[in-house]
């Protein structure tokens, strides 16, 4: 998949394992992806799907109440259309906001941060 089909109002919708379903905006996805060294996300829209379905660490984030940031271990991510290969980060992270029910960003991370794991 090489990147989001958003609907008709520029939002698309991804399931949680523990906070319902949240919403992605175009406008905050290419926010997202705008600087150089992101080129990568595009080709890695199913690791944002299974980290927030199927997450290694879900944990409360330090400094906003309500947010939430979810973590995946992948040993590969896909650099380029049909490209797979290693990537220095290991972790998908996934800020999400409990109140509002969007995603507030995606960015790698080497480990999960520490901070109090969520507990259902």
């Amino acid at each position: 998949m090489d990147d989001i089909s958003f609907d008709s109002h520029g939002k698309t919708i991804f399931p949680t394992k523990h906070h319902g379903d949240v919403s992605l905006s175009k406008a905050k996805w290419e926010i997202i992806c705008a600087e150089p060294e992101r080129f990568y996300y595009r080709y890695n829209i199913g690791k944002i799907a299974t980290t927030l379905i199927n997450p290694d660490h879900v944990r409360h984030h330090k400094v906003q109440d309500g947010q939430f940031i979810y973590y995946k271990k992948f040993d590969t991510f896909n650099l380029a259309k049909n490209v797979e290969g290693p990537v220095s980060c290991k972790y998908f992270a996934i800020v999400i906001d409990q109140k509002t029910g969007r995603i507030c960003t995606i960015y790698p991370v080497l480990k999960p941060k520490s901070g109090m794991e969520y507990k259902s």
